[in-house]
């Protein structure tokens, strides 16, 4: 029998499977509409309503009471910015952890005193974006770590039934948060079956986050996160939001949850006001309830307890609508959007050039630090045709965790590409995934220094949502790098086994490397890699289809001169896409079509790759070695 999922065991999770629940409306412009005082109520901390938990929790109270009387379930938290960073901007960085348990102590009293037990109300723990960015370089993933796991705890603390991650403008705001949240809960005893997450991203008039993330890059990113639900609040009213709610509703896999502003704000004499009224608000989210699948939907920026009354009427007591939703194709992303691993009409093209153990070019940018000087270098292997880009700062002698920051932080603003982290060190990887807020590759995991070192980066891709990269090694002394098929599959079913039943790291989200070894050595144990490689694959793809097959392409000609290289590389890929790879890590522009390549020269490059030495020159119908071109000499 299947488990249930455990997002959807407690209280709060099951009534949004049940039934359409209703948020709140405004607390920020409902609290700025009362008669406060900066001096008195404030503290002289101007415009920090957090502040008011501890100094007038009679208003905060006042405003939850004025929401759930018209009949919402839901109220949010007067927590928006309780976190270290926000606060420390007013002095109060101590405060955070306090000023969040009193806001959920303050909503969960009035959520109680409204509560029956034909209708429950919950409390939403309001976590917002803050006013750092690591993206922008603002702050650092640890610093923002910090901060959200002390606003966090205090609002498990005061009885939050779930957290809502609102307002959100950067992908790495929302990933860091998600884990402050799992850090927090870990830390009282707790965890997300009993305390869910929700996330509500931002979407500009421009039609992407602040950072211009699509809605699309953002579902990827964030899907392999256990949170409940992903939906839209605040920037624009509900009609501006309806493109991007009827995608999730269409292929977002939980629930979806949408809070507008009461329409787009306008200027009143120096007064920041919104136009839309109760009517029309409700009339255009009520064609999100019944045709986009939202569960959850409310009011953010200038919505009224009016709004929220009419809502609730329209609401009643529907059920969600529960359509059959089309299938995220499995994707990595840039910070702007996705790419498919799967491609139509090729294969997933790696760029192989920012590496400093494999392009001249690249470690003379790094030694020079000439960081303009390596965007220039990425932006050049996009236009060649490179859908991701392979990023590898392993240089001895350097800081390669600094410079994987500094590269990393540069490419993911300035280059529309996904990124592959490419290190064998497990702190440099992770510098990378600290700077990247798209679902990056890991390049790569493997079982040569034991289990211990591969379930670290398999918790890096976990905690970063990214995709994993694992090399055919295991840990024996005489043969760690698998040379034949068996072993290949062997490592491979191994590895893919572990990552997905001990991490819950999806099969999907697997590259396996069978790992390319030269054949163009001329030594007998070299003569039948290729081969071992193409049959590795073959058995790989067909025991794991969803799962997906890369490799370092470049290595099967090493030591051949340039133009044989590229023939035999050329040849090579296309035999190996026949067996099931999907992705290769390459120089673009030196990958040739078959068609472009002599039918002489292609039977040369398969004569090596299948090592068809029993046959004679003479049998495959070639000419005599010194009739043929230098590049087929090499080549034989």
């Amino acid at each position: 029998m299947t488990q249930p999922d455990p997002l959807f065991s407690s209280r709060f999770a099951r009534a949004l499977a049940s039934r359409v629940l209703v948020l709140d409306g405004a607390m920020g412009t409902s609290l700025y509409s009362r008669d406060l005082t900066v001096h008195g109520d404030y503290c002289g901390c101007e415009n920090c309503t957090d502040i008011l938990v501890s100094t007038r929790p009679d208003v905060v109270g006042d405003i939850h009471r004025s929401f759930l009387e018209v009949g919402a379930d839901c109220i949010e938290t007067n927590s928006f910015g309780a976190n270290t960073l926000v606060l420390g901007e007013f002095d109060r960085a101590d405060k955070a952890r306090e000023y969040s348990r009193l806001a959920a102590e303050i909503a969960r009293a009035a959520a109680d005193a409204y509560s029956t037990a034909d209708k429950p109300r919950f409390v939403m723990g309001s976590m917002g974006p803050g006013t750092k960015l690591i993206t922008l370089g603002n702050t650092d993933w640890a610093t923002m770590l910090a901060s959200y796991t002390e606003q966090a705890l205090g609002l498990i603390e005061g009885g939050a039934d779930a957290f809502l991650i609102e307002t959100c403008q950067d992908l790495l705001q929302v990933k860091c948060a998600v884990n402050a949240c799992l850090h927090a809960l870990e830390r009282l005893g707790k965890n997300v079956a009993q305390v869910p997450i929700c996330v509500s991203v931002t979407i500009e008039q421009t039609g992407t986050m602040l950072l211009g993330t699509s809605i699309e890059a953002a579902a990827h990113a964030l899907r392999r996160y256990p949170i409940l639900s992903l939906g839209l609040n605040c920037a624009t009213g509900p009609t501006e939001m309806a493109e991007y709610i009827h995608w999730l509703g269409k292929y977002w896999d939980r629930h979806v949850t949408v809070a507008p502003n009461a329409g787009l704000p306008v200027l009143v004499e120096g007064r920041t006001e919104y136009p839309l009224k109760p009517g029309p608000f409700v009339e255009a989210l009520e064609r999100f309830v019944s045709h986009s699948g939202v569960g959850l939907v409310g009011g953010c920026c200038g919505t009224t307890p009016e709004h929220i009354r009419q809502l609730a009427q329209m609401v009643g007591t529907r059920p969600p609508v529960r359509e059959d939703r089309a299938v995220m194709v499995p994707s990595c992303t840039s910070l702007y959007s996705p790419v498919e691993y799967r491609q139509d009409n090729s294969f997933l093209i790696v760029g192989e050039r920012c590496n400093a153990s494999g392009s001249k070019q690249f470690k003379r940018l790094l030694e020079a630090e000439d960081w303009d000087g390596i965007v220039a270098m990425a932006k050049g292997q996009v236009r060649e045709g490179s859908h991701v880009l392979d990023v590898n700062v392993d240089y001895a002698g350097r800081d390669n965790a600094r410079d994987m920051r500094e590269v990393v932080q540069r490419l993911v603003r300035q280059v529309d590409a996904p990124l592959m982290i490419d290190s064998t060190q497990v702190a440099t990887i992770e510098a990378g995934l600290q700077c990247a807020g798209g679902k990056c590759i890991i390049n790569s995991a493997n079982f040569e220094d034991g289990e211990e070192k591969f379930d670290a980066i398999c918790n890096l891709a976990r905690t970063y949502g990214a995709a994993l990269v694992i090399g055919t090694i295991d840990e024996d002394p005489e043969a760690a790098m698998a040379r034949t098929a068996d072993r290949k599959f062997a490592i491979a079913k191994r590895s893919i086994e572990r990552a997905t039943r001990v991490h819950g790291l999806d099969e999907s989200d697997i590259f396996i490397d069978p790992l390319v070894l030269p054949i163009s050595t001329g030594m007998d144990d070299d003569r039948r890699s290729a081969l071992a490689l193409i049959e590795g694959t073959r058995r790989i793809a067909e025991a794991f289809p969803s799962v997906q097959i890369t490799c370092g392409l470049s290595n099967v000609s090493f030591g051949l001169k340039p133009a044989a290289r590229q023939v035999l590389n050329s040849v090579f890929l296309d035999e190996l896409v026949k067996a099931g790879l999907t992705s290769a890590i390459v120089h673009a522009s030196k990958i040739l079509p078959l068609a472009k390549i002599n039918e002489d020269h292609k039977r040369v490059a398969l004569h090596l790759i299948y090592d068809m030495r029993d046959q004679s020159v003479g049998g495959t119908g070639l000419p005599p070695a010194d009739e043929r071109p230098e590049q087929e000499v090499a080549l034989a």
